[in-house]
């Protein structure tokens, strides 16, 4: 398939979308100051005004559901279980988690002063809102990946700039209208398009950004806000690893990485793309991790728990990454073919996989995994650690206790002990 402009199609299918037009690059500062504008009157409102109404935007979106998943249908061509679990279900109870930690971190603290220094004097801290915070989200979680930063920058008073990813517009423009109808004109701005619109909208007078992409584009926006004197949160890409040791419990352990590094065709920041297994158990765990690979159902079969990759590039990447490893030595034993139809792509497992491959060194972002043979536990800490990428790691072992001390050792934000990445969601 060649490759159309991003979010003209649907990924599962090929079938042309309606291009949702780019905002004028003109445009961007108007956006900003009608932000700004309503910004003042939102953030004299108090914390509980603000509440009520970040909760009746959550309940808007789950009474909106079925168009929700329409959309997200057509831009990621998943089913509509497989957008329900990541992006609908969770919003009620992150919602309510986020106004928790505002509850807490929004709260005025008295400071203590020495009454011979400052006789008479008292001390508060008070958090005040940035301003506009601009939103640059991604293509793979597109309603998760705004609602993330969009509700905390409400709560603590911000206007809001919406920068969706131009592969999955329609999202991003179904939260703007959300949006609309509970808050102040204009608090809520949304900016559409690709590269140039989102440099603009860094230029355009915005107080923050948060950014969730690629490593590469997000090492720029740090670099622009850096030149601006603007604070940033970028959250990028992932390479996660898993420890298989010679006493997992393969019954839990197979179906468990299964699941993370197939969920979402392994369009996930925190998805397994490496697994290091002791030889003395290698060929148990992917005899068996095979046969349950193969039984995925891949989209568009009926009931299909693995959707498409979301583009055309993607798609590319993950064809790249698989080639170059069965070039270099690797054997594939699952998958490693695309469906034939839209951006799908059948869920792979590559053994006999070694450091010096793109498929273990580079982010793939698809439905595959590769597999490392390791003599034992501390060459698999060695060579998990090695690597450009420390978001998520796990151990997989019956001694629970072994594991947690191997996890302490990874190089990585988070890790769990038999278990991967379930914190990415909360």
């Amino acid at each position: 398939m060649s490759n159309p402009a991003p979010g003209t199609v649907n990924p599962a299918t090929g079938a042309p979308l309606q291009p949702v037009p780019h905002t004028p690059v003109a445009d961007i500062a108007g956006i900003v100051a009608a932000s700004r504008a309503a910004q003042v009157d939102w953030s004299a409102r108090s914390l509980n005004e603000r509440i009520k109404t970040v909760r009746a935007i959550a309940q808007s979106v789950l009474a909106h559901e079925d168009e929700i998943v329409g959309l997200l249908a057509q831009e990621m061509g998943r089913s509509t279980m497989g957008t329900r679990l990541p992006e609908i279900s969770i919003i009620a109870d992150s919602v309510e988690r986020t106004i928790k930690a505002a509850k807490e971190a929004l709260a005025s603290e008295k400071i203590s002063l020495s009454p011979l220094d400052f006789p008479g004097k008292r001390g508060v801290v008070e958090m005040v809102p940035r301003g506009v915070v601009a939103v640059i989200a991604p293509w793979n979680y597109p309603l998760m990946q705004i609602n993330k930063p969009l509700f905390p920058a409400l709560l603590a008073g911000n206007g809001v700039v919406l920068k969706p990813s131009e592969y999955t517009p329609r999202t991003g423009a179904f939260i703007a209208r959300i949006c609309a109808e509970h808050l102040p004109a204009g608090l809520v701005g949304v900016v559409q398009g690709t590269g140039a619109q989102g440099a603009a909208l860094l230029d355009a007078g915005i107080d923050a950004v948060t950014f969730t992409g690629s490593v590469r584009t997000g090492r720029l926006v740090a670099v622009a806000c850096a030149e601006r004197l603007l604070p940033c949160s970028v959250e990028l890409g992932g390479k996660d690893a898993a420890i298989v040791l010679a006493d997992a419990d393969l019954d839990r352990t197979v179906p468990g990485l299964v699941y993370a590094s197939m969920f979402n065709a392994g369009q996930d920041c925190a998805s397994v793309e490496r697994i290091y297994v002791v030889d003395a158990i290698a060929d148990a765990f992917v005899e068996r991790l095979t046969a349950r690979v193969n039984a995925l159902r891949v989209s568009p079969d009926p009931g299909a728990e693995l959707g498409p990759l979301q583009n055309a590039r993607q798609l590319e990447i993950v064809e790249e990454h698989v080639a170059a490893a069965l070039a270099m030595g690797a054997t594939c034993v699952a998958g490693g073919k695309s469906t034939g139809r839209g951006y799908g792509y059948r869920p792979t497992v590559l053994d006999h996989c070694t450091a010096d491959m793109q498929v273990v060194r580079e982010e793939t972002f698809g439905p595959v995994v590769a597999i490392i043979r390791v003599p034992d536990a501390e060459a698999a800490l060695t060579q998990a650690n090695d690597s450009d990428f420390g978001l998520n790691g796990s151990v997989w072992t019956k001694d629970v206790a072994r594991g947690e001390r191997l996890a302490r050792r990874l190089h990585v934000g988070v890790c769990h002990v038999n278990g991967h990445a379930w914190t990415g969601g909360t």
